[in-house]
Order: structure tokens, then C-alpha cells, then sequence
């Protein structure tokens, strides 16, 4: 974990080239945390990080397209979102475990 913190401080500058690029052409809100961790966890999953050479990092950087970071940030995002946090149990058991009305409007 301490050579990925050093590799971070390392190629910074290119993840902040990397977000300049990314705010010019709209995308805003990404920080430098949410490409490195894009990258290990998508670009570099299969990959011992210790082995890259540091020219292997900043061409996978640079080469990172917006749609595929965005979308890795959407899915990470809907992955964590609680939808039922908002919810008591009461609410929440009445949501899972419908009444039945006996009563059916065609009735009435």
C-alpha cells in the first residue's frame, strides 16, 4: 500500500493534467483520487502495480477515455447509495410485504 501512495504523489501532476483535460472538455467533479483508483482497480486489476514502470502508468493515464471513467464513477456510485436508507423498518416491511386488499376496484 505505501508504493501505490508513492506512485500516486508520483504521476499527480499527470492525473492533474489528465483532469484539465477532462474539465475542458466538460467533464467536471473527478479528482485525481477517482482516475488512480479507476486505474488500479480497472486498468491495473490483473497487473502487480510494483512491476509498472512509471512510463506504463502515465500512458495508461493519458490514454483514459471520459466515458469510461464516468461510467466506472456511476457504477461505483449506484454500488454504494443505500435506496432504503431513508426508510424505517415499518416502511420498509410494509414495501416488501404488500397488503392484499380483498377488495378490488372492478368490485365497487
Amino acid at each position: 500500500m505505501a508504493e501505490q501512495e508513492r506512485l500516486f504523489q508520483k504521476v499527480l501532476p499527470v492525473l492533474n493534467s489528465k483532469l484539465e483535460e477532462l474539465k475542458i472538455n466538460g467533464y467536471e467533479g473527478i479528482a485525481a483520487e477517482d482516475l488512480w483508483n479507476y486505474c488500479l482497480h480497472k486498468k491495473w486489476r490483473k497487473k502487480n502495480i510494483d512491476e509498472l514502470r512509471i512510463h506504463e502508468i502515465v500512458s495508461t493515464i493519458f490514454s483514459l477515455k471520459p466515458s469510461e471513467v464516468v461510467n466506472h464513477l456511476q457504477i461505483q456510485q449506484f454500488q454504494t447509495v443505500d435506496w432504503f436508507s431513508e426508510l424505517n423498518q415499518e416502511e420498509l416491511k410494509e414495501l416488501l410485504n404488500p397488503k392484499r386488499d380483498n377488495n378490488s376496484d372492478t368490485e365497487k
